[in-house]
């Protein structure tokens, strides 16, 4: 995705007159090239050919698209009102809040294969189904179920960082 101009530039930017500007997925330009990294120099420039505006790099920065950014940050007001609003501070986490995060987990699931070529679906499961097992290292984790750049960027393992809880077939934890 981070070399593919047609969606970039064409769809997002052309077609759509999306405005803003486009960041990388951290270290995506990486894995332009098999192996990752194997010619940085080929993904920078299929990337910003492609559209990317911004490359999330961890050590090789890029000053690039800096008027695209800064055309962003000045409509946004970021310069006029460099301190956030902390007003509604009180409001994150709230009942109404977690309501709209379900909603939209809900609503953004997706599901990649649904049993094997052939066969009954896997899913939906039955409402009446007696047992349900959910094994792996991320059954019961919150922090590799929140993934990176939800709490801390790179995300992490096990409860320490949150009050998030687990739930589990109709919210009872195994």
């Amino acid at each position: 995705m981070h070399a593919n101009r047609d969606l970039i530039t064409r769809y997002l930017k052309d077609k759509l007159n999306f405005k803003g500007f486009d960041i990388s997925d951290w270290e995506g330009i990486d894995r332009i090239t098999l192996p990752p990294h194997s010619n940085y120099t080929y993904s920078v420039l299929a990337s910003i050919a492609a559209g990317i505006d911004m490359v999330m790099v961890r050590n090789n920065y890029i000053d690039d698209a800096v008027s695209r950014i800064l055309r962003v940050k000045f409509t946004m007001g970021r310069f006029e009102n460099p301190i956030a609003d902390f007003s509604k501070v009180n409001e994150v986490g709230s009942q109404p809040h977690r309501d709209i995060a379900r909603e939209a987990v809900r609503k953004s699931l997706v599901l990649l294969k649904n049993g094997k070529q052939g066969s009954e679906p896997v899913l939906p499961l039955p409402k009446r189904a007696s047992k349900v097992l959910v094994a792996g290292s991320h059954a019961d984790n919150v922090g590799y179920q929140c993934g990176g750049w939800t709490i801390g960027w790179e995300g992490f393992s096990g409860t320490a960082n949150t009050t998030a809880i687990v739930y589990l077939m109709g919210g009872h934890r195994h």
